[in-house]
């Protein structure tokens, strides 16, 4: 083993934490439950056509926005 780096800009690399990866599962299996449970909330307040698309498109994108948000917050905590 050689003591030089291997790095292709041949910097000194640190080891990091371990990144919590349950966590970050837990919240998208949630992000599913929520979907099951506000898809006929949503549906009941919008009506029509809008309604099923807001319920069916709307809402999971929205939910696995904020599942992305809550990953990218824990790891922004564990880099600092």
């Amino acid at each position: 083993m050689s003591s030089e780096t291997n790095t292709l800009l041949h910097r000194d690399e640190l080891q990091g934490k371990r990144y919590p990866l349950y966590f970050e599962r837990a919240v998208l299996i949630l992000a599913f439950v929520a979907m099951f449970f506000l898809h006929p909330v949503v549906i009941s307040m919008v009506d029509g056509t809008l309604g099923m698309l807001v319920a069916w498109c709307g809402l999971p994108l929205f939910l696995l926005l904020c599942a992305e948000m809550i990953g990218r917050l824990v790891q922004s905590m564990q880099k600092g």
